[in-house]
């Protein structure tokens, strides 16, 4: 019985954990030579271990993934940043979508469009605002791996 309640703990505090973490940032058309990129924030008090969990930016019907790597830790109140390849061509916007490792959904971006060719990038404003509304999001430059705010 005692391990039982030690493993419902451990699934209930992991679960918890994991809806900390959200999509902060994305740039969907990086200037020439640059990639793709999606930043993850974790707005909790504990790190966040990610490895295997994958956002996948979808443009009609084109769609880069990017996997997080065994190891990958987010802190508490911590950023981490997934590329994509340098071979992905798309029309320049989409909607991003966070996948645990397991597959279960953790947060999802409206679509957003980006005709610039620049280092301005879709982020949320404030900071890890999460509201599930699209002013949530806002167009400005760029704070890869740092606050939006």
């Amino acid at each position: 019985m005692r391990m039982i309640c030690t493993l419902w703990a451990f699934v209930l505090a992991v679960s918890l954990a994991a809806g900390n973490v959200l999509i902060n940032e994305m740039e969907l058309n990086p200037p020439q030579g640059i990639t793709e990129w999606v930043e993850l924030y974790n707005d909790g008090d504990k790190a966040v271990n990610i490895s295997g969990w994958t956002v996948t930016i979808t443009d009609g019907g084109w769609v880069g993934r990017m996997t997080a790597p065994s190891g990958s830790v987010i802190p508490s109140h911590g950023y981490f940043v997934l590329t994509g390849s340098p071979q992905w061509s798309h029309q320049n916007g989409g909607s991003a979508l966070l996948l645990d490792q397991h597959g279960a959904k953790v947060d999802e971006t409206p679509f957003r469009q980006d005709d610039w060719d620049n280092d301005f990038t879709w982020g949320r404003h404030p900071n890890g605002h999460d509201t599930d509304k699209a002013g949530d999001w806002g167009l400005s430059s760029a704070t890869r791996g740092g606050r939006n705010d």
